[in-house]
């Protein structure tokens, strides 16, 4: 497995006033573009795990409105996929499972699979599984506002039998992969991926308003509604529809988001290549070819020689990222609820540090 830089290995000269100046602009614009009234957007920038700037536009709820705020809860559909990941890595870790393992003797979802389903496929979106999501939208008599539990998901893959590929042969992201690393967990701890959650990272970090959910309807204090716009003026609510988790299914504030990132940046400054943050990022290629951006949970990117480091996810009309330059010790929290809101990771890279060349494939 490659060795994560340590820390300060490749420290950068940051021009804080300049970032501040980037940051500013690009939130400017977004007010312009974005009416009050409406839904919009809260971000946030932290330098050295102090938080520097937030940002918080439009209603979190239009029926009855109430502004956004660093405490308003969004869903973070895809940006889930980190955190479960960082789960599964501290369990490698803590040597409760290799990477190596073959899930087909620990899932039984797998069970049909003829070739082996490795751990690290299924971290790095090389597994072949079948994306849950899809065959759902294929179930006849199915509707755009049923509800999809884990149970359902979980049977699903089941019924595909085997996978499009050869595990390890490509890279094809797929919601399923994710889905059955929540089951795992849950098969090895025996409790709830919620609970593990809450156990083994968001109370020691003092995440006491972040969690994973699979009960959409279930009331949560201060939890933004996602909107689409009509055509003819007015909203539409686009609520999430989905009662899986580990793809997705978890929901958080800015504020809080900011502080996980303080507590990545510590991570990664005390513990180095063997950091959370570090092992996530890891390049293994027994699980994916060599350079393949996609690592454990997390995705990597250069831009002007900086190592970025970052998952994004989007859902119903939810949005968001988290984005970090660990030599900086920079990072971007992005949440928003209006439908087709840019929180890109290209996009933000190139508002932080414009005028570089963007490297996806590291």
């Amino acid at each position: 497995m490659a060795e994560w830089p340590g820390p300060y290995a490749a420290a950068m000269s940051l021009d804080i006033p300049l970032l501040l100046d980037r940051f500013d602009t690009a939130i400017a614009t977004l007010r312009e573009t974005y009416e009050p009234s409406g839904p919009g957007f809260c971000i946030g920038l932290a330098i050295e795990g102090r938080t520097v700037r937030t940002a918080h536009h439009g209603l979190a709820h239009l029926e009855w409105p109430q502004p956004l705020a660093g405490d308003t809860r969004f869903y973070l559909a895809s940006e889930s996929k980190f955190w479960v990941g960082a789960l599964v890595m501290q369990a490698v870790a803590a040597g409760r499972i290799a990477l190596d393992a073959d899930m087909r003797a620990l899932l039984p979802a797998l069970t049909s699979y003829e070739h082996p389903v490795l751990l690290g496929h299924l971290l790095r979106h090389t597994s072949g599984v079948d994306d849950y999501l899809y065959l759902w939208q294929m179930q006849l008599g199915r509707n755009e506002s049923d509800l999809v539990t884990q149970a359902q998901a979980l049977e699903l893959i089941r019924k595909t039998e085997d996978g499009d590929f050869e595990p390890g042969s490509r890279f094809d992201y797929s919601n399923s992969n994710y889905v059955l690393l929540a089951d795992w967990l849950e098969r090895d701890a025996g409790l709830p991926l919620d609970e593990i959650a809450r156990q083994r990272l968001f109370a020691p970090w003092q995440l006491h308003n972040t969690g994973f959910e699979n009960d959409p309807h279930r009331v949560l204090p201060r939890r933004a509604r996602s909107y689409q716009a009509l055509a003819a003026g007015g909203w539409r609510e686009l609520p999430v529809h989905l009662g899986s988790w580990g793809d997705g299914g978890m929901w958080s504030t800015l504020d809080e988001l900011l502080r996980a990132e303080a507590c990545l940046l510590d991570d990664w400054r005390r513990q180095g290549s063997h950091s959370l943050l570090a092992r996530c990022a890891a390049d293994d290629p027994r699980f994916a070819s060599a350079g393949q951006p996609y690592r454990f949970g997390t995705e990597i990117m250069r831009k002007d020689q900086r190592q970025i480091l970052f998952h994004g996810g989007s859902f119903a009309a939810f949005s968001s990222l988290a984005l970090r330059c660990l030599e900086d010790g920079c990072a971007l929290v992005v949440l928003a609820n209006a439908e087709g809101f840019d929180a890109s990771a290209q996009t933000w890279a190139n508002h932080l540090w414009p005028g570089a060349e963007l490297d996806l494939a590291p």
